[in-house]
C-alpha cells in the first residue's frame, strides 16, 4: 500500500515500476521507484466536516472569481479547511513525491541525521526525528523539509534529494505559481485590496522558509495512544499563510467546527488547503487560521506508518504581519487588539518564535504551555 510501507521491510510481491503511461513531467526522470496504490480508505463510519470545494480553474474569468469570492465568504466564518480542485497536479507527479519521500524515510537513521534541522533556532529545513522513550508521547512524527530551491538554501542534502532536485523543484514551483498565487489573489479580491498584495508578499525567489514537506507518523500501540487521548499532535493553528495537503487515505486529521472536531475526508483528485496564521493577521481575523489536529486513525489503518506530502507557503522572511487597510474589513468593523496579531513582528520571527516553542515542548525543556509566543500574542490550546 502506497502509505503503508514499513521504513525496515523492503516491500515485495505485487508493486510495479511507475511507468505505465507517466505523465509528460516524469517522462525524463530515472525510473527507480516502485508505483503502488493507495491503501483503502476506512470501512468505519466517521463523522467528516462539511467542506467546499474551489475550482481554480475558474479564476481566469471575472465571473469565476466572483463565484469562488462568494464562495470563501460563506463558509470562512465556520471553516477555513476547505478543497482545491483544478490545480493541474497530475496522480502521477504526487505519487512520485510520495516515492520519493517513501525511500527517503527508508535511509538509516543515522545518514538521515546529517541533515538535521535546527528546531532549537526556529529553523525548519531539513529532518526532524521523532521522539523517543517518554518523550514519544508529544511527537510520532519525523520530517523532511525542503526549503524553496533558491541559492538562499544551499545546503548539504542526502544524495537522493540531489538526484531527483529538479522534479522536487518543478513540483514546488506549480503549487507555488499554478496554485498558491490564484488563491492569494482571490483572498485580495474579497476584502477589495490590490488583487496582487498578497502575491507581492509571496515571491518564491525572495528570501524565506517556504517548504515541501515530507512527514511520516509512526504507529503506536492501542495504550500508548490511549496514554495521550489518541491525539498526536495536539490541536494547533499553522504558523504560515496557506498549507497545502495532498491525498492521503488514512482518517486521522481533524478540524475543529462550530459543532466540534470532525474528520478531514481526502479526495484523490483535489488538495486539502487551510488557512494559517499570516493571512488570520493581515485580515483581522476575518480570514481564520484554521484549528486541526492528528488522531489515532480507525482500527483498519491504525497499524502501518502513514505518509503525508505537504506544502507550507509562507510569507517573504521580512514581510510584517500587520493588518491590511480594507473596505470590506472597514464596513465589518472588525479591528485587531495588540494580543492577538503580534505588531512589529515579521513572518520569520513569529515562524521562528513558534518552532522554537514547540522543540521546547516536544523536547521536554518545557513540560507545559508556555503562555506568550512573542510580542503578546498567547499561545492558545484547543484540546
Amino acid at each position: 500500500m502506497f502509505f503503508g510501507a514499513s521504513a525496515d521491510i523492503p516491500l515485495e510481491g505485487n508493486e510495479k515500476i511507475l511507468q505505465d503511461e507517466p505523465d509528460v513531467q516524469c517522462r525524463n526522470q530515472p525510473q527507480i521507484f516502485r508505483g503502488m496504490e493507495y491503501p483503502p480508505g476506512t470501512k468505519y463510519d466517521l463523522e467528516y466536516a462539511d467542506l467546499d470545494a474551489l475550482d481554480i480553474s475558474r479564476l481566469d474569468t471575472l465571473e469565476g472569481k466572483q463565484e469562488l469570492a462568494a464562495k470563501v465568504s460563506s463558509f470562512v466564518s465556520k471553516n477555513a479547511f476547505f478543497y482545491v480542485k483544478g490545480h493541474g497536479l497530475t496522480g502521477d507527479r504526487i505519487k512520485r513525491q510520495y516515492s520519493i519521500a517513501r525511500e527517503l524515510f527508508n535511509l538509516p537513521l543515522e545518514e538521515k541525521l546529517h541533515y538535521l534541522a535546527n528546531t532549537r533556532a526556529g529553523d525548519f529545513r531539513g529532518y526532524k526525528p521523532r521522539s523517543t522513550g517518554e518523550l514519544g508521547a508529544r511527537d510520532n512524527d519525523e520530517r523532511y523539509n525542503i526549503p524553496k530551491l533558491t541559492p538562499e538554501h544551499g545546503r548539504l542534502r542526502p544524495q537522493l534529494i540531489h538526484d531527483h532536485l529538479e522534479e522536487i523543484k518543478d513540483f514546488s514551483l506549480h503549487i507555488h505559481d499554478q496554485i498558491l498565487v490564484p488563491l492569494l489573489q482571490l483572498f485580495a479580491y474579497i476584502p477589495e485590496i490590490d488583487e496582487d498584495y498578497f502575491v507581492s508578499r509571496h515571491r518564491y525567489e525572495a528570501k524565506g522558509l517556504e517548504y515541501l514537506s515530507y512527514m511520516q507518523y509512526l504507529p503506536r500501540t492501542e495504550a500508548e495512544d490511549a496514554a495521550v487521548n489518541n491525539i498526536c499532535p495536539r490541536g494547533h493553528a499553522d504558523y504560515n499563510a496557506l498549507t497545502f495537503l495532498f491525498h492521503q487515505p488514512v482518517s486521522d486529521l481533524q478540524v475543529q467546527t462550530p459543532d466540534g472536531w470532525k474528520y478531514v475526508k481526502s479526495f484523490e483528485d483535489t488538495i486539502i488547503v487551510n488557512v494559517a496564521d499570516a493571512l488570520e493577521f493581515w485580515s483581522r481575523g476575518y480570514l481564520k487560521s484554521t484549528v486541526h489536529r492528528v488522531i489515532r486513525p480507525p482500527p483498519d489503518q491504525a497499524d502501518k506508518p502513514r505518509l503525508s506530502l505537504i506544502y507550507f507557503a509562507r510569507p517573504e522572511a521580512d514581510i510584517e504581519l500587520a493588518p491590511v487597510q480594507s473596505p470590506l474589513l472597514q464596513r465589518l468593523g472588525l479591528q485587531s487588539s495588540t494580543e492577538d496579531v503580534p505588531r512589529g513582528v515579521t513572518a520569520e520571527e513569529w515562524a521562528r518564535a513558534r518552532i522554537a516553542k514547540d522543540h521546547r515542548f516536544r523536547t521536554g525543556v518545557v513540560q507545559k504551555g508556555e503562555g506568550e509566543i512573542i510580542a503578546g500574542v498567547q499561545e492558545k490550546f484547543y484540546d
